[in-house]
Parts: C-alpha cells; structure tokens; sequence
C-alpha cells in the first residue's frame, strides 16, 4: 500500500491539467457562497473481527457570509455504549469484536473563516481558520480523541489551498482539546456498584494533506457537465497518554490513578494514513464521493483497517449564486 501511494502521489504531482478541491476527507480553505445551503450525508464503515463497525451523519453547511461558512453534523453508530466497559481499563481494554447497540452519538459544530483570497489566471490560494465544537455523550474507551465520534472537547486550525488548472492541495493542520469523561465502571456480574471514574483524554495535534485532480471534463463548456476528480489525502495525528483515575472504594470521592502502561490504546501515540478516493460531482451541485483508508505509518487504535467512506453532497442556491460561483468558486 505505501508504494501504491507514493506513485499516486508522484502521478499527482506532474500534473499540468486543471482541477478540483472538493476533497471527500477534509474541507478546503475555501468558503460556501453567502445564502448557499449545503447538505452532506456521510458513512464510515470497517470490519472489526465479526462485527462491522459504522458511524452515519448527516451535515448541513451554509454560507453565513462569503468568507464565513458554519456546519453543523449529527452522527450515529455502533462503536460505543453509553458506560465504560466492565473492569476497565485493565481487563477489557481494547474492547474489541464486542457487540454494541446502534445509537445517537451527538452534534459537532463548525465554522471557517476565509481571510486570504489571491486569484491568477485558472488559479487560486486561500487561507482560512476554523473552530469545532462537539457535544458527544459516548464513553470512549481508547485514548485517541477524535471529536466527531469519540470525544467532546474543542478543535481548531489552519488550512491553505492551492488550485492550479486541474490540479489542487491543501493543507489542514489543527488541535484537539477534549474534554474529560465522567462516569461509572460496572461491576462485571453487577454484584457491586458502579465504580466512579473520571477519564482524561491527551490533547492532539492534526496534520492532513490532500491532493486532487481533475480527470474529466478536460475543458469547461458549461456548469451541466458532469465532474471526475480522483483525490489522495494524508491524514495524521499525535497525542499523548490516557490518564484513568476511579474512586476508593473506602473513601468515596478520592480518586486514585490507574496504571495504563502496558495499555497501548491508552498510550501516547501518532500515525499518518493514505485515502485514496474517487468523485463524481454532477450538474455542479451533486457529489459523491467515495475513499478508502489505510495505515500508511503506525495506525490508529478507535477503528480497524481498510476503512471506508461513501459520502453524498448537493447544495441549494438560486439560479443566480449558481452562475456567479458554479461548483468550483468561491465568492
């Protein structure tokens, strides 16, 4: 795999056509149209043992201003319960090939603001911020935080775009500051209480690099036509240790910490991943995408490899933001 994806990326780089920079993973420094609605829904899938892992969303995404989009996504899966499982983190850490209901994760909230525009002839660089928000109530188990799914807790970053021709690249790099879980262990045969615990997920650090070209049409004639991008993006990560701490049980409310060192999931760590994918935009305002994941250096330990995307987009604007902006602009 790491072969294939440095002759993707070298088939990539020597690229002299136009191209895309609506890439299936990470959202692009530039903005949604003011008054343009958008709607993505979304699903990542795995095998973990015998169980086949999911997480579905639904985002919707408008342009506030014309340098200011916010998004807000719902997500459901089986890749939690709603406690810490028995006896852990010592005896059931990784909870692994364990069946766990369909449910309600949470909201994560985002917004990108676009504050450097420099437009050429077939080319474009843009620069944004963005913050995120989320609001989960699972019991994640590993120590990766990840906040659409795993952690509620605060993110924030950097992204640069570059568009030339057919060809484009962009670069996300961010934080992850998560919040704390606060709860209960239960007993494993429910002969004694749930025992109180407090888990303290490590602060990440994101960096992601995706590339894209456009394949067909090789030359615009109007916006009906239908788009074929393939995309390569890097997605990586580091974060520090787990911290558990449970009560005593003699002194309620005294906490005491939990050794996790032979723990890997609760151990620092850091991995950078390869998803290759593929996308057909239709009519400039329908898009599906399609990419699939795998480790490239180290791995992550909150899902199974490969692990597959399969996302459906369309925005809705007036006849009139779609002549000014079309698929590709930004206003």
């Amino acid at each position: 795999m790491r072969y294939i994806s440095l002759v993707f990326l070298f088939m990539l780089l020597n690229s002299t056509a136009n191209a895309q920079e609506l890439f299936p993973e990470m959202e692009p420094a530039s903005t949604i149209p003011k008054g343009v609605l958008g709607v993505r829904a979304f699903t990542e899938s795995y095998k973990e043992f015998s169980q086949f892992r999911n997480l579905s969303a639904i985002r919707l995404m408008y342009g506030l201003t014309p340098k200011l989009t916010v998004m807000a996504t719902a997500d459901g899966s089986n890749h939690h319960n709603t406690l810490l499982p028995p006896e852990y983190p010592t005896h059931n850490t990784p909870n692994v090939g364990v069946h766990h209901p369909y449910r309600f994760n949470g909201v994560d909230f985002y917004a990108k603001y676009r504050f450097l525009s420099i437009d050429g002839q077939n080319s474009h660089y843009r620069m944004a911020l963005y913050g995120e928000y989320a609001y989960l109530t699972v019991a994640h188990d590993e120590g990766e935080p990840t906040l659409l799914d795993d952690t509620k807790g605060f993110g924030a970053g950097l992204i640069s775009t570059y568009l030339k021709g057919h060809f484009a690249a962009s670069f996300n790099g961010g934080i992850i500051v998560p919040s704390k879980y606060k709860g209960s262990i239960p007993d494993f045969v429910s002969a004694l209480p749930p025992v109180p615990t407090i888990v303290t997920y490590p602060n990440a650090v994101t960096y992601n690099l995706s590339l894209g070209y456009l394949l067909y049409p090789r030359v615009y004639k109007n916006y009906n036509q239908t788009n074929i991008n393939v995309y390569m993006e890097f997605q990586g990560k580091t974060y520090g240790a787990t911290q558990v701490k449970v009560s005593d049980i003699l002194y309620p409310g005294n906490y005491y910490v939990i050794n996790t060192k032979d723990i890997p999931v609760l151990q620092a760590g850091n991995y950078v991943e390869a998803h290759p994918g593929i996308q057909c935009i239709i009519k400039s305002n329908t898009r599906i995408d399609l990419s699939i994941g795998y480790p490239l250096i180290n791995k992550s330990y909150v899902h199974y490899y490969p692990l597959y995307t399969l996302g459906v987009q369309r925005y809705f604007y007036s006849n009139k933001k779609r002549t000014n902006s079309g698929s590709r602009k930004d206003t």
